[in-house]
């Protein structure tokens, strides 16, 4: 309970911060860009091992002199068989399903380049367990470098973390430490990467958690593009029946920019 407490006050301390933005917001009038694509990628292997797999990115930022807004929405699903000469068609198995959805409020002082706000997601991952994961807390952030072409913030903060899985629910303070790098190479050419640490407030060396999401992406057409992507999530304690502590998963595929 005492985790709770310090964790709302936080919360309570940055929700001022969002009216203030808002306000100045509508009061400067400043410019605004938005940035908004979806992404659909496709994997399908036919042979010894009989594999499909299929992805969806959704993201939508908007940039602007007094505050950014960062959010996507990740989901993926895919079935697997492994063929064998008493069962040469076997049926496919589930062995991916997961959605990821986050946003992000930076309301920037001291230069523009202090942030401070608030972060949210919600997690389901039906592989590992996970039926239900919420998360929302303060953050306090850093953009080392904040150009058009080149943007670089790092980011601490705590969550309220409600939690529930195939053996319970739970509830906990959660600490969140998150890097992101982005750069736009060419007008046509873009790379991209994003860290995330979280921990458990309670048990940090034991329940943690990490993501690395990097990947390239480069126009083919108007507003269609090709990308590659690499994606990494780690537990270090996974659930009961789950054996790998990393899921490493390469995306291509196609995206749409609006």
């Amino acid at each position: 309970m005492k985790v709770f407490t310090n964790v709302l006050l936080g919360a309570l301390v940055a929700m001022p911060l969002a009216g203030v933005a808002q306000e100045a917001a509508e009061d400067a009038a400043p410019t605004v860009k938005w940035e908004r694509s979806i992404a659909l990628g496709a994997t399908y292997r036919d042979g010894n091992t009989q594999k499909s797999l299929y992805t969806m990115n959704l993201k939508g930022d908007r940039y602007s002199e007094t505050y950014d807004i960062v959010s996507s929405l990740y989901a993926e699903y895919g079935k697997t068989a492994t063929p064998t000469e008493a069962d040469p068609n076997p049926e496919k198995q589930q062995t991916e399903g997961q959605a990821r959805g986050q946003s992000q409020y930076r309301y920037k002082f001291g230069g523009k380049n202090f942030f401070g706000g608030v972060f949210g997601e919600g997690y389901y991952d039906d592989m590992k367990k996970i039926r239900t994961r919420l998360k929302l807390g303060p953050n306090l952030g850093y953009y080392f470098i904040n150009e058009e072409n080149m943007k670089l913030d790092a980011s601490i903060g705590l969550n309220y973390v409600y939690e529930r899985v195939s053996s319970g629910e739970d509830t906990y303070g959660e600490y969140r430490a998150a890097l992101n790098y982005l750069w736009k190479i060419t007008d046509k050419s873009t790379y991209y990467l994003n860290l995330e640490y979280t921990a458990n407030m309670d048990d940090v060396d034991v329940d943690n958690n990490g993501l690395l999401v990097t990947g390239v992406r480069s126009t083919v057409y108007e507003d269609i593009a090709m990308f590659v992507e690499l994606r990494d999530e780690y537990d270090n304690s996974p659930a009961a029946g789950v054996v790998e502590h990393n899921d490493l998963t390469v995306l291509a595929g196609l995206s749409y920019a609006f």
